[in-house]
């Protein structure tokens, strides 16, 4: 009989078989299946033969000397081992022999074919015919591959005949229950016994000549992208290019990028990271300073220092640009500020600081200038240095850009309902003035009439401001192209125009009125990071255009060409269809556009490339243009608003609540960055060696710093930048690229302005937490870095050569980086110098590969962020990325260095070249035992610590397997496949803590433990191993996606009052309908906050448990759970039956459908129209299929609440208080299924319609059968797989016992009345009936009017009835 969920006794709480003994067992007793399924199907064989029962006696033979197999039916784990085994080993020994035997055939006829192919070749010497006999040789050897296959294939499937246990594992048939595959149970005698074996074990093993396919195809384009990726986007095969462009770019970190092109993309942006940083930090410094002298609170209460302040800054300004940029600050010019600074009585290492933050932003500009220079193809760099000053003097919008008090004071929150900006009346005169000069250029008369030229000057500088007003703080272009347009076709508005694009600069007066500030902190960060962008951007196109000109003077193909024609011809664009567009195209929206030198200009390069290039570079397109809403005017810009602001933008403030501002988020962040470390196998190294490493992680990060980190610890940050190790948090990555696409913090379009002063304060905090949140990550990123580092040292000490290939920093920035370490006391040549710094590129490639780094995600997963779907969808597609590089980073570290015969991973190996056993040499290398450490580390954060929990608790609290699958059945939906650490308190009930929340890897070990779960709960309803794995497949599949599909934070709230009707996912009634329009309203405004509010409710609970408050529900909290809630580590109580309320409502909602299924939906028999009886049969075997499932799942909810301590009469008052009658309660707990019967009303529902159709009732002459089918199921039990069997009743014999496995529809259908046909009757005779009909009878014998008014299908019915035809 199917297992039941009995409460265990004792005794049965003693036997609980651990997982590694199930695994353990069923290796072996696979193992043991392997012979017992030669000797079985011989015995079936003779039984066939001479009607016997051997195969009876065989099997009991080895289910006595298979000690093993009941301890491996007792676990998931085990029953999946077992099958795999003894289905894997005949069938693929099978495949192999079939294969190698169809080898050996085909081998002598190519080989003859071959020898014919190349005679012609022998006799001409022509080359054309050595290319046809290669190209003949080809075809030969791949079409000889596909026989080859189709014979495995066969040898394979022969093999499955081999199988022991074909109707415990299943097939697809039973799974659909249905189809040519199902396998028939119903066991015989003799020779009919042994037919029906012999017919299951062919139906298994031909299943595997329709799967096998299947799998071989995926496995196929697996290894086409596996080991020709790099490839694929140029192949003749249209299937491989749909593979490269559809599946492996859009999902891999390269995108369509080549591998030379995404190095030199990546180190780009390194740099301009690093550039950032420093910028940041020197204008950080400054700040602290300068606020030192003015602080805040003076400021605001005070104008004179107002007034002041801006004078000092000014002098500032102006020192930053005095004199030749390449040389310290101009004394004469320092003077000045030096004065003003004394008087304030500023310590002197504060105006040291300040003198030396202004002197620190010159040596980057001269670092930047000097890359720019050396990328300028021979100009004089005095030429470069002159214009470069003129650039940054004159503050060009395009490399610094501006910052002006109009759009500074109107954003001030209050303070802009007691003034708006004014300018000063010099400024103001100087604007009128100049407008003056300029409507008198354009009209020279003017000048004659001083009134009228003062008037049009004054309403110009009205007309301007008040328009710029509105621009509310635009970019500076934005800005010079805004004002152009206010000008335009006013008096002298052609000149001005003039001057803006002769100088690409704002008029100083124009500037002075506007209030621009001049702020040596705006002008360092503007001129750096604009500066560098154009620098790195250079150095990058510099970079790849003399690698392509190396790739393709090697004779490879390239990337970019000089001409459209010589790019077709190298990627055969004919054979191809690969197009091609102009670079100039691309280099135009890049970082620094129309400022950086171009060596690629009016070159070529295929659209993949350009594509990916754009979208590395952030350009926006697509859906992102369309969110951004750039260029977009009229009903697109309003659209574009909402979709970014009703949708995107609360997304975004939903997933900033519940992370950066969340401390108990912040807490799991740093639990899942040790796992990153942990995954390595750093924690198996020198402890002291580890230490030492995350000492230094804490350092550089400034995690536990809340002011600014050492000079040494900036260097060292701004290095790691450079190679890509820090600031790359996935999360944050998603969440700032969403918040820069919805304008989080920023002044935008008009339309903006509405949420954007909350957003520019919100901006402030979040940027505090975030910062956080990033060195949370980085600390545990760092210490990697530091071990990694350390261990490649250790392979140089061993003898493993450097490799310097890995180092992607152009030889500019390594020269600088060299003269820098040699100011900071590096002894060591260029070449040393090169071989430490390959170390470090190497370790943070390491680092980059195996932990998650937003900067490697792919293109269609930063794209989904876009969408109102999804939570943080990068983290999930980094943990499957990395967690596959770091088992092939641990093989690639174990493996030997030269070809072997076998296995390369041994401690010994054989070496392919002298066949001789040989040591391993990854050893004496020491890489192979930081593979082994790797791979160690990762079995342990995935599985190894996870199970260990959950063992560890059950053994320690004495709580049973059956205890565990039963406390699945009563938490949440997401927990049901979680990692469940089952604890109990000290009143001995029993809790639980979901270790899920807080395993990074959870993401990874969460389909296996789905799949485990469904073939465990299989087990528990005798369902096939097949089926049951299939479903936990299923489901698995469903975990892996749910982060990329389902509802994001926001968008599930608001899904919950508009969508579902105030109802929440998980079937919380938030209101109803009697509830007043007020409640309503209050609940709705709630449940929205609390999608947009930090985790604040872990800070109640820790409060009521502190103050032994009772919650809402009654209970009182311990504090030391709460605290433990702060990492996601919270024990859980399990109350099932509280739980059993919600299970209840889902209950009788599962009957009420069970019964539709029969009267509605698409199938519903009460249309009105006709219906066949046995239409009705099926429909009630499918109502009452539904139900069956309902009932079945209550009966297992049951069960469950009684094994964790719920007695009968209290669930039975539950059910009773609920409105279910004892008699079903008492049904459900004895298993005793409770068939659907249609009611009176429902009958006469048929009759009606028979009625009205003029029909029998169908409904009558399906009553008996019905009737029949309900007495038939009421023998079936709940804990038996199914109700109704569509092939065949299925019996199985237990015991001496027989029961029933399901019923067999084909048993109630009524069969077809045929009705005979007529005898051929004589055609009528038109003379004899002609006299009955009018006189207006036409040839076609219908009337005029009939054949005018009457369709084709009524002329026929007319011309029937008179006997015509």
């Amino acid at each position: 009989m199917a297992e039941e969920f009995l409460p265990l006794n004792e005794a049965e709480r003693d036997s609980d078989r651990s997982w590694y003994s199930s695994f353990a067992s069923g290796i072996a007793s696979g193992i043991i299946k392997v012979p017992e399924g030669v000797f079985s199907l011989t015995a079936e064989l003779i039984d066939l033969g001479f009607d016997t029962n051997t195969a009876a006696d065989v099997e009991q033979f080895f289910d006595r000397i298979n000690i093993f197999e009941d301890a491996a039916q007792d676990r998931a784990v085990g029953k999946l081992t077992e099958a795999i085994i003894q289905v894997g080993v005949p069938g693929t020994a099978g495949f192999k022999l079939a294969n190698q035997a169809a080898r050996r055939i085909t081998a002598k006829t190519l080989k003859a074919k071959r020898a014919n192919a190349f005679a012609d070749f022998r006799k001409t010497k022509d080359r054309t015919a050595l290319r046809d006999a290669l190209n003949k040789t080809r075809d030969l050897n791949d079409k000889a591959k596909y026989p080859r296959f189709g014979v495995g294939l066969m040898g394979g499937a022969t093999g499955e005949f081999f199988v022991a246990d074909v109707e415990k594992i299943g097939t697809f048939g039973d799974m659909f229950e249905g189809g040519p595959t199902q396998l028939d149970r119903e066991e015989g005698f003799g020779r009919e016994d042994a037919a029906r074996k012999l017919a299951n074990r062919l139906k298994f093993g031909s299943e595997s000549l329709l799967i096998t396919p299947v799998v071989y195809g995926v496995g196929k384009s697996a290894k086409l992208l596996a080991q020709r990726g790099k490839e694929l986007a140029y192949s003749d095969s249209q299937f491989a290019r749909f593979l490269d462009k559809y599946i492996r770019a859009p999902f891999s970190p390269r995108g369509g990028l080549t591998e030379e092109l995404f190095g030199a993309e990546k180190t780009k942006q390194a740099l301009i990271a690093r550039d950032t940083n420093r910028a940041k930090e020197i204008v950080d410094n400054l700040t602290r300073e300068i606020d030192a002298i003015y602080p805040e609170a003076e400021r605001f209460f005070g104008r004179a220092n107002v007034a002041e302040r801006d004078k000092f800054l000014s002098l500032l300004n102006k020192s930053l640009f005095e004199g030749d940029l390449r040389k310290p600050l101009n004394k004469d010019a320092i003077d000045e500020t030096l004065k003003l600074m004394n008087k304030t009585n500023l310590p002197a290492e504060r105006r040291q600081a300040i003198v030396g933050g202004i002197n620190n932003a010159r040596e980057e500009f001269v670092r930047l200038i000097d890359i720019l220079n050396k990328n300028t193809d021979g100009v004089e760099f005095k030429k470069g240095q002159k214009e470069l000053q003129k650039i940054l003097q004159d503050r060009t919008a395009n490399w610094i850009g501006g910052t002006y008090r109009l759009f500074e004071d109107q954003n001030k929150g209050l303070l802009k309902l007691f003034g708006r900006y004014k300018p000063t009346a010099e400024a103001e005169e100087g604007a009128i003035n100049f407008f003056k000069r300029m409507i008198v250029n354009e009209n020279p008369t003017l000048a004659r009439k001083p009134s009228q030229l003062e008037r049009e000057a004054v309403i110009q500088v009205k007309s301007l401001l008040n328009s710029v007003k509105k621009l509310k703080n635009p970019k500076a272009l934005d800005l010079n192209k805004y004002i152009k347009q206010t000008v335009e076709g006013k008096p002298g508005g052609e000149f001005i125009k003039q001057v803006i694009d002769d100088t690409n600069l704002l008029p100083k007066e124009l500037r002075e009125l506007l209030g621009e500030i001049q702020d040596p902190r705006y002008s360092i960060f503007n001129a750096m990071t604009n500066l560098s962008a154009v620098a790195r951007t250079t150095n990058y196109l510099t970079a790849v255009a003399a690698k392509n000109k190396e790739v393709q003077e090697a004779g490879g193909r390239g990337f970019f060409w000089a001409s459209k024609e010589a790019g077709e011809e190298a990627l055969r664009s004919r054979t191809t269809g690969i197009e091609l567009v102009p670079m100039d195209e691309i280099v135009k929206d890049l970082p620094g556009a129309g400022k950086v030198i171009n060596p690629l200009q009016n070159s070529f390069t295929t659209k993949e490339i350009a594509d990916a290039i754009r979208n590395a570079n952030n350009i926006a397109g697509g859906l992102q243009g369309f969110v951004r809403g750039e260029g977009k005017e009229g009903a697109e810009a309003a659209v574009s608003w909402m979709y970014r602001n009703l949708l995107l933008l609360p997304k975004g403030a939903s997933q900033l609540a519940k992370t950066v501002l969340s401390v108990p988020t912040h807490l799991r962040n740093m639990i899942s960055a040790f796992g990153f470390s942990g995954a390595n196998g750093i924690l198996f190294e020198n402890p002291a060696v580890v230490a030492k490493a995350f000492r230094e992680g804490i350092d550089v990060s400034g995690l536990t710093k809340l002011g600014p980190n050492s000079a040494r610890a900036q260097e060292a940050y701004r290095e790691l930048l450079e190679l890509g190790v820090v600031n790359s948090q996935v999360q944050i990555g998603d969440l700032k690229a969403l918040l820069t696409d919805v304008r989080f913090g920023e002044q935008v379009a008009n339309l903006d302005s509405i949420v954007s002063p909350f957003m520019k304060k919100m901006k402030k905090l979040k940027d505090f937490f975030q910062g956080k949140y990033v060195a949370e990550d980085d600390t545990f990123k760092i210490t990697n870095y530091v071990v990694e580092l350390k261990r490649l040292k250790n392979y140089r000490a061993n003898g493993r050569p450097v490799n310097r290939n890995v180092i992607n920093l152009p030889e500019s920035e390594l020269n600088i980086k060299f003269n820098r370490a040699r100011q900071n006391g590096f002894k060591g040549t260029y070449d040393e110098f090169l071989d430490d710094f390959a170390l470090k590129t190497e370790a943070a490639n390491i680092v980059k590969n195996t932990v998650p780094n937003y900067d490697f995600v792919g293109s269609a997963v930063r794209t989904a962020r876009l969408l109102p779907i999804g939570n943080f969808m990068s983290f999930p597609s980094e943990m499957i990325r990395t967690t596959t590089n770091i088992v092939g980073q641990g093989l690639k570290e174990m493996r030997h260095s030269k070809k072997t015969l076998g296995s390369n991973l041994g401690l010994t190996v054989v070496d392919a070249a002298t066949g001789q056993r040989v040591a391993n040499d990854a050893i004496a290398k020491g890489t192979y035992g930081t593979g082994f450490k790797r791979l160690l580390g990762m079995a342990t954060f995935t599985t190894g610590i996870p199970i260990a929990l959950t063992e560890g608790a059950a053994a320690i609290y004495d709580v049973s397997k059956e205890e565990l699958d039963a406390l699945r059945r009563f938490v949440p939906e997401w927990s049901k496949n979680s990692t469940l650490i089952p604890i109990k308190d000290d009143d001995g009930e029993l809790r639980y803590i979901d270790f899920s929340h807080s395993n990074a890897y959870d993401v990874i070990a969460r389909p296996l433990r789905t799949v485990m779960n469904s073939i465990q709960e299989g087990q528990q309803t005798d369902e096939q191993l097949l089926a049951s794995f299939v479903k936990g497949v299923d489901e698995a599949g469903a975990e892996i996606m749910n982060p990329f599909i389902s509802e994001s934070i926001w968008t599930e709230a608001a899904a919950d009052l508009t969508v579902r009707g105030g109802v929440t996912k998980d079937g919380r009634r938030l209101y109803t309908e009697q509830t007043s329009v007020g409640d309503k309203a209050a609940i709705r405004f709630m449940h929205l906050g609390n999608a947009l509010a930090p985790s604040y409710k872990q800070y109640g609970r820790l409060l009521q448990a502190a103050t032994q408050t009772p919650t809402k529900r009654g209970e009182t909290l311990d504090v030391g759970p709460e605290i433990a809630g702060f990492m996601g580590l919270r024990p859980i109580k399990v109350d099932p039956l509280r739980s059993m309320g919600f299970k209840i409502s889902n209950y009788q909602r599962g009957i009420r459908d069970s019964r539709r299924e029969f009267t509605g939906g698409a199938f519903g028999l009460l249309k009105g129209g006709p219906v066949d009886p046995n239409d009705i049969i099926k429909r009630f075997a499918a109502s009452n299929n539904a139900r069956f499932g309902v009932q079945q799942e209550m009966y297992k909810d049951i069960n469950a609440a009684e094994i964790l301590g719920v007695s009968k009469n209290v669930l039975g008052r539950q059910f009773k208080e609920r409105q279910i009658s004892e008699k079903n309660f008492i049904n459900l707990t004895n298993a005793n299924f409770d068939p659907y019967l249609p009611s009176a009303d429902i009958e006469e529902k048929f009759a009606e319609i028979a009625r009205n159709l003029g029909g029998a009732n169908p409904y009558n002459i399906a009553k008996p059968q019905i009737l029949r089918m309900v007495n038939d199921m009421k023998r079936i039990k709940l804990n038996e797989r199914f109700l109704f069997n569509i092939d065949e009743r299925l019996l199985r014999s237990e015991g001496g016992e027989v029961f029933s496995m399901g019923l067999n529809i084909d048993d109630y259908l009524l069969p077809e009345v045929q009705t005979p046909p007529l005898p051929i009757q004589p055609m009528p005779n038109a003379q004899v009936l002609q006299p009955q009909v009018s006189g207006n009878i036409m040839a076609t014998g219908l009337t005029p009017v009939e054949n005018a008014l009457l369709s084709d299908e009524e002329k026929t019915i007319r011309l029937r009835q008179r006997g015509l035809i």
